[in-house]
């Protein structure tokens, strides 16, 4: 795989890690492999964190399972919050920004969860999507019905599905076209169209937690594989997308990795951190 240049010579202190389609495997699951590679750069002195879209009740068992002890970065840059709880940034969206998209979603009949103080919120626990979502990432939700669509406290993040990727493109193009600078459009996911607070990103984040470490940026390294993920890589020292990523994350990146089913995290903190 491609390495970068002129930067193995960095010495990494921080390494950041997206989790599904880089350190989880196609099952959900972390590789030996990786958690171990993980493992041995943090008994090195290398501070690991999560730097994910997942909300932080579904991020925390993976920190859990490595032995994450710094804040992780949850929401795409929305929360960071350490492992016990404690919240050092969280950025809600605007109410009124939030009900506006919510009213668009809700007249086009577009489902969309709405994710408020870490608790998801969906209309009805057997729509379709929900039912998938639940099978693959494993977090329940709480069916309010068309209360769905007046939330009472701001969300910290609105997750939208489509049919595809392109028309995952087409509504984030339709949102940023919609709602300017007030707001953060994403996807860390081929069907999903995510909307955050516009200060944010992970890449922001985790400058501020970072520069919170005593860590300058050009001694972290990142790992990731979405669109998400692109302001991140290019914010490193060390930016590494996984092969089976987004061309955007790829184009974004120092290196290219293994897919995360190769256990590309691995190969990552065995080139540059344990090296």
């Amino acid at each position: 795989m491609d390495a970068p240049q002129n930067k193995s010579d960095k010495k990494i202190r921080l390494i950041a890690t997206d989790l599904d389609g880089t350190l989880l495997d196609g099952t959900g699951n972390i590789p030996p492999r990786n958690r171990d590679a993980l493992v041995r750069a943090m008994a090195r002195g290398v501070i690991v964190t999560i730097a994910t879209g997942r909300m932080f009740h579904s991020a925390n068992r993976f920190a859990a399972e490595i032995g994450v002890k710094v804040p992780l970065i949850c929401y795409n840059g929305a929360m960071v919050r350490y492992p016990d709880g404690r919240t050092l940034y969280h950025h809600r969206l605007d109410m009124s920004i939030a009900r506006r998209a919510l009213a668009i979603f809700r007249e086009r009949r577009i489902y969309v969860q709405s994710y408020i103080e870490d608790v998801l919120y969906i209309r009805d626990a057997g729509d379709e999507e929900f039912v998938a979502y639940l099978k693959h990432f494993g977090i329940e939700g709480r069916a309010i019905g068309d209360d769905l669509y007046a939330p009472s406290v701001a969300p910290t993040k609105l997750l939208a599905m489509t049919d595809d990727i392109e028309a995952s493109h087409a509504l984030m193009r339709e949102f940023q076209d919609l709602f300017g600078p007030d707001l953060y459009v994403t996807s860390s996911n081929a069907n999903f169209v995510e909307l955050m607070n516009p200060v944010v990103n992970k890449a922001r984040s985790l400058t501020a937690l970072a520069g919170d470490l005593g860590v300058p940026m050009e001694n972290v390294m990142t790992l990731g594989d979405g669109e998400n993920d692109v302001e991140m890589l290019r914010a490193a020292g060390t930016g590494v997308a996984m092969a089976n990523g987004r061309q955007s994350a790829k184009d974004a990146a120092d290196a290219v990795a293994p897919t995360g089913d190769e256990c590309g995290v691995a190969w990552a903190v065995e080139k540059y951190a344990l090296k």
